[in-house]
């Protein structure tokens, strides 16, 4: 069958004499892509794989793991939130296929379209990240135009936070750094395709524009897919922090995302269409250095909730569940695939 065993000989053998060696039977797969594996541990279609029995009957299948079915659920769960969304699972294949099986997603098995700026490998090493200073006059206009944009001069009580209890007249970006991290795109180019399939299936999908679509050149640059709810948004931060995770040490961490926001809706990650917004959680540094994240978020099925006192609860199970993708009036996001960070701006505040 054209296949390796490995066999352990017993003590007291040497050459010349016999042993039988029982071959095991070869596993028959009954699965012709990964997406035809995922189907079947989704049957509810939620986009999340949860049911450990089911998982482990499929690893059985197409991998030579060993061990209990927690055993096996955890070489499958890294992050351990009890839910495993597609791009996990191909990661997840990638590295324990025993044969490797083609994705079976429509453009392509294993078609992966990259960002229009990309430069570099689209394959390996699988670990490639790195960061650009953004030096081309047009997109730096363009980056600085996102910022006039989506100001807005309204106060809320989080600007405190800043340690200047009143809003900045404007913002002066000093510089732009772009990022690519193979990894991370895989990973959001999966889910979003898996997003944008859901969508189409939805009679109730709405298509919702943001504040940042005002900056069309941008978007265009960065071929924004509104069919899905594909947004720029931003994520205030630290200059420290966003340099830790343009150069791949650092990333998004649902478990403690809203920690420093607050989670009324939810513990997920929080987003701002408007970079005054944002700038009420960015972190000067000692020379007034403020950061955001500027990142594309695929927002997908929206479920728009304007209540006072949220139950956070639910809303955050109607996003795990499959139900919806995302969370507006505040924009908020449960799956950290469904983000990828495409620059980080730095500024200073202008006050009058």
């Amino acid at each position: 069958e054209g296949r390796w065993i490995q066999a352990r000989i017993p003590e007291g053998y040497g050459p010349g004499d016999t042993i039988t060696v029982e071959v095991p039977p070869k596993k028959e797969n009954k699965f012709k892509t990964l997406h035809e594996a995922f189907l079947y541990l989704d049957p509810k279609h939620t986009g999340y794989i949860t049911d450990h029995e089911r998982f482990a009957e499929v690893a059985s299948l197409l991998t030579n793991l060993k061990g209990s079915k927690e055993e096996v659920w955890k070489s499958l769960d890294k992050d351990g939130n009890g839910q495993v969304n597609w791009p996990e699972f191909v990661e997840w294949a990638e590295d324990n296929c025993s044969e490797p099986l083609e994705l079976g997603l429509s453009g392509g098995d294993s078609a992966v379209s990259f960002p229009p700026l990309w430069t570099g490998p689209t394959d390996k090493p699988a670990d490639y990240v790195k960061q650009f200073e953004v030096t081309d006059t047009e997109q730096f206009m363009e980056l600085d135009e996102l910022i006039q944009k989506t100001y807005k001069r309204i106060w809320t009580r989080d600007r405190k936070k800043t340690g200047v209890d009143k809003v900045p007249i404007g913002f002066d970006l000093i510089k732009a750094k772009r990022c690519e991290n193979l990894k991370d795109w895989k990973r959001y180019y999966h889910r979003r395709h898996q997003i944008a399939h859901a969508c189409s299936q939805k009679a109730n999908f709405m298509k919702r524009p943001v504040l940042t679509s005002m900056a069309t050149g941008l978007c265009q640059r960065q071929a924004i897919r509104s069919h899905c709810n594909e947004w720029l948004l931003f994520h205030g931060t630290s200059p420290e922090s966003a340099e830790s995770i343009l150069s791949g040490t650092g990333d998004f961490v649902i478990s403690l995302a809203g920690s420093a926001t607050g989670t009324l809706y939810g513990r997920g990650t929080y987003f701002a269409e408007s970079i005054t917004k944002a700038d009420e959680y960015a972190k000067a540094d000692k020379d007034g250095l403020c950061c955001v994240m500027v990142c594309k978020v695929v927002a997908g099925h929206v479920l728009y909730n304007d209540e006072v006192t949220p139950d956070a609860d639910k809303l955050q199970q109607c996003c795990i569940s499959g139900e919806y993708h995302s969370i507006l009036k505040e924009i908020v996001i449960f799956d950290a695939d469904q983000v990828y960070v495409e620059y980080a701006l730095f500024y200073k505040r202008q006050y009058g």
